[in-house]
């Protein structure tokens, strides 16, 4: 088994709050029920990100599932999610009037404030 993987991390800027992230969790195997899970991600940032007026592109991801949800050091809004996704971390590509990119499967990690809205997203390709 190859344990060296290609792993990408970004900003979460928004996202559910706990409910929808649990609905998710508990329908990941059920093939009649789509519950949609999404994360706001930054791809990159127009300043510093602590400067006022900073603004951020977002990255293109959607969540297939959420297949493991865990409470950070006892606090209640923060939590280790783990799923599966579709995300936008290969090249652009010109496509007539706009840029496309392609989606890729990866596994992802984050840590999440679902009170704050924000954390950190790690993706393994």
């Amino acid at each position: 088994m190859n344990t060296k993987s290609n792993l990408r991390q970004f900003n979460i800027e928004g996202g559910p709050n706990v409910d929808r992230i649990l609905d998710g969790f508990k329908y990941a195997y059920d093939k009649s029920v789509s519950i949609p899970v999404n994360f706001v991600v930054a791809k990159s940032y127009t300043a510093p990100r602590d400067k006022p007026g900073c603004a951020f592109a977002p990255l293109e991801m959607r969540v297939s599932q959420i297949v493991s949800v865990s409470h950070e050091s006892g606090n209640d809004t923060s939590l280790n999610i783990a799923g599966n996704c579709e995300v936008a971390l290969g090249e652009e590509k010109r496509n007539i009037s706009k840029y496309q990119s392609d989606l890729i499967l990866a596994r992802f990690e984050a840590y999440y404030d679902a009170k704050t809205r924000k954390g950190v997203i790690t993706f393994f390709i």
